[in-house]
């Protein structure tokens, strides 16, 4: 170790409180000092190469230092860094939302800004019970979710997991939701498998319905993949059926795919896996290539609708975020869109992920 190296470590460790750490660990376990980065590849400050393979949390979709997303930002830094998103807007906020429409499942095309994924989930939780009160269903207060989901680590966002991991020092400050048993096609209790089945799991959310549908804002669910519960894949069926039972009992279906998105599934959206359109859609992390904190709430104009009203009625979503539609991070976005498309990112996505896995 070079002195340079241990320099840093010291000073991190004398004021850094990590994510996810015990930080007594870091006494024998030290942090490792990344100097510069490029494409998949982080260089630590001892000389040492590391492949980013869970590419920086999930989130650096197009490299590191991507030459094309650089010079996005910088071209946006001289025009715009950064202007209240309440009566004010902008061209690369505007661009942005009309390109997500184009790619998006189909029926979404209203968008609501944060900064990051927790964030995100909250705003999808208070629309959905919003929605539900503005629409003549003060009755409907709760929210499902699958077991061992997970959708960030904020209060909201923890209520409507189940990785005790993160919960259960938490739990009473937690709201009182409803956990559905999620599938689980490595050990299905049925003995079937996720190609030859015909998702007899499902038995469990109409269960939950049967129960609890009445009182139901809205189900939230990782689409396709359960990506902290161990990558747990599970078909497009089990989809299609929560959609129509949603559809039938008026509970609204909350797709998050804040670490399914752009392309991580082999598709657009884990959505289209399916075929469906959820009615509320969290996006983040990709969505800037790993660039930038941003995130989206995206929803139909059947949501929008019940939130439109003179302003004297209260309808209003009373939610805002400082960075909501920022214009460096929109337009990081907007390259990271042009990129995907140019470069048919998604076509070479499966040569690739057969070599990473090899």
């Amino acid at each position: 170790m070079n002195d340079r190296v241990e320099d840093l470590q010291k000073r991190d460790l004398a004021h850094i409180w990590h994510p996810c750490s015990q930080m007594k660990d870091y006494e024998t376990l030290r942090p490792i000092i990344v100097d510069h980065a490029k494409g998949p590849y982080l260089y630590a400050a001892d000389g040492t190469e590391y492949l980013d393979i869970i590419s920086s949390w999930w989130c650096n979709l197009l490299g590191h230092c991507n030459p094309k997303i650089n010079a996005a930002i910088k071209e946006q830094i001289e025009q715009l860094e950064h202007v209240i998103f309440v009566n004010f807007t902008h061209e690369p906020a505007i661009k942005l939302c009309e390109e997500l429409t184009e790619v998006l499942p189909k029926g979404l095309n209203k968008f609501n800004f944060a900064d990051n994924g927790s964030s995100s989930v909250e705003i999808a939780l208070k629309i959905a019970f919003q929605y539900q009160l503005q629409t003549g269903h003060p009755e409907k207060q709760r929210f499902m979710c699958l077991s061992e989901g997970y959708h960030g680590e904020t209060i909201g966002a923890l209520s409507v997991g189940s990785m005790d991991l993160f919960a259960q020092m938490y739990k009473p400050m937690m709201m009182n939701n409803i956990h559905v048993k999620a599938p689980d096609c490595y050990r299905c209790p049925f003995a079937k498998d996720r190609e030859h089945c015909q998702c007899e799991c499902f038995k469990f959310a109409e269960e939950a319905f049967a129960k609890y549908a009445k009182e139901t804002a809205a189900i939230i669910v990782e689409p396709i993949v359960q990506g902290c519960a161990g990558m747990r894949i599970y078909p497009p069926l089990y989809l299609q059926k929560l959609r129509k039972l949603c559809d039938e009992c008026g509970v609204l279906l909350i797709a998050d795919e804040i670490a399914t998105g752009f392309g991580r599934t082999g598709k657009m959206f884990a959505c289209n896996h399916a075929g469906i359109t959820p009615d509320i859609m969290t996006i983040s992390k990709a969505l800037t290539g790993g660039y930038l904190p941003m995130a989206i709430v995206c929803t139909t104009d059947k949501i929008y609708d019940a939130f439109y009203d003179d302003y004297n009625k209260g309808k209003q979503f009373m939610h805002s975020h400082t960075y909501a539609g920022n214009p460096i991070g929109c337009a990081t976005a907007l390259a990271v869109l042009k990129i995907m498309k140019e470069e048919k990112i998604l076509e070479h996505a499966a040569e690739k992920a057969t070599y990473f896995h090899n």
